[in-house]
């Protein structure tokens, strides 16, 4: 599973028979800071991106099929599985961890500030 900027949609009177009802999509993968890494694809959108959102995408054939539900000859590789709301790399975490204030345990009134 990799990470994606949808960077346009894909219109199309005329597509394959497979794509009917979906949306096909250009995404631009990302890395986790939201750094471009490769070259934008076209994406079967199943959980409805616009442009400008990150999304979570697979690009393997095999899986991209089961997931439209089509057979092994099918014409699919990546695909969008999700909308991403929010990345929190560890180092943040980390980061925040070391901005909270230390707790200590006082067993008769329960956690508190050091």
């Amino acid at each position: 599973m990799y990470l994606g900027k949808v960077i346009g949609n894909i219109v199309s009177t005329i597509k394959h028979e497979d794509y009917r009802g979906h949306k096909l999509m250009l995404v631009q993968p990302v890395t986790p800071e939201g750094n471009p890494w490769k070259a934008s694809l076209i994406a079967v959108d199943l959980v409805g991106a616009g442009p400008g959102e990150t999304v979570m995408y697979v690009n393997e054939g095999n899986s991209g099929r089961q997931l439209l539900g089509l057979g092994n000859e099918g014409p699919a590789r990546a695909v969008i599985v999700g909308i991403v709301d929010e990345i929190e790399l560890a180092e943040e975490i980390d980061q925040r961890l070391r901005e909270m204030k230390p707790m200590v345990r006082d067993d008769r009134l329960g956690w508190e500030e050091s």
